[in-house]
């Protein structure tokens, strides 16, 4: 029998596609993945939490198995996970989401404020602040990559360069989770070789302009759910692209936690931007001792159960 059943549901004109961990009598919890990622990153995850919790992990659209579109935007995304609480009638649910994928959650509890019963926010609280010229440039080489996006992926000759691939981008990876990554998140083409499983056109988002820090601030202070706000503490590498960098300075991670009016904040040492394959023992520890009120002796025993 399968860990999960492939379900999907209606966005606008979208068929958006998610992972049924089964337990539909438990309280819900949506995993929402980051930019480029599917749902699969999350199997793992999802295995630590479905002994309390009624797991729905969700591919957003041009992602995974979702349906694409010809343009992106931000927006798009929070009314995908809008949409999938209203189609299922998800009550309370918690909501979990990374990078992106955080940052989606967080906009959507902000916008409604009365919907999830709680929210963690695994590197999502947005990139690092930009100069204003340097977002200029940014987004004139937008254009270039939304004209490189109309030839679609450059492909790949089989499952060893996909591994290979994602060892280059996160070389914390272990080997075993890196190649069962590559064969999950590739899809065959028509000649034989492969293609990562987003949509290339995600490219057009390059083009939208900066991230609006200060209007994503005054949404987070609509939040009325308690919030879990994760971060990997040598994810500084991932956002400035630079070893040793910090992701936020002291100054402006009090500023945004400010925002939150219930939080609590957890940085988890020899961790990345990608915490949930750097360092998931001590992930499922924090977020089941947020959900559940478990130490780490309790988690410890539950995992080894699974």
């Amino acid at each position: 029998m399968p860990e999960y059943s492939e379900r999907f549901f209606r966005s606008g004109t979208l068929r958006i596609h998610f992972r049924d961990w089964g337990r539909p009598e438990l309280p819900p919890l949506v995993i929402v993945h980051g930019l480029r990622d599917h749902s699969h990153s999350f199997d793992d995850l999802a295995r630590s939490l479905i002994d309390r919790f009624h797991v729905l992990a969700i591919d957003l659209r041009g992602h995974g198995d979702s349906e694409t579109t010809p343009y992106y935007a931000f927006g798009h995304f929070v009314l995908d996970l809008h949409n999938m609480v209203r189609a299922l009638r998800l009550k309370k649910p918690v909501l979990l989401g990374h990078s992106f994928g955080g940052e989606v959650v967080a906009h959507y509890s902000g916008c409604f404020p009365d919907v999830p019963s709680k929210v963690i926010l695994i590197e999502g609280l947005g990139p690092p602040p930009i100069n204003m010229d340097d977002a200029v440039r940014r987004t004139v080489e937008g254009f270039a990559r939304v004209d490189r996006a109309f030839a679609g992926h450059p492909g790949l000759p089989d499952l060893e360069a996909a591994y290979r691939r994602l060892r280059e981008r996160n070389p914390r990876l272990p080997e075993a989770k890196a190649r069962e990554l590559a064969l999950l998140g590739t899809r065959a083409r028509e000649d034989g070789t492969l293609e990562w499983k987003f949509d290339p056109m995600l490219a057009t988002m390059a083009v939208t302009g900066p991230y609006h820090l200060e209007y994503n601030m005054a949404v987070w202070r609509h939040i009325t759910a308690p919030v879990l706000i994760i971060h990997g503490a040598e994810s500084g590498e991932f956002w400035r692209n630079r070893p040793g960098a910090i992701y936020l300075e002291p100054w402006d991670l009090e500023r945004r936690l400010a925002c939150f009016r219930n939080h609590q904040f957890v940085e988890i040492p020899g961790a990345g931007h990608m915490v949930h394959f750097d360092r998931p023992r001590e992930l499922v520890i924090a977020i089941r001792e947020f959900l559940l009120g478990e130490k780490q002796e309790a988690v410890q025993e539950q995992r080894a159960r699974v």
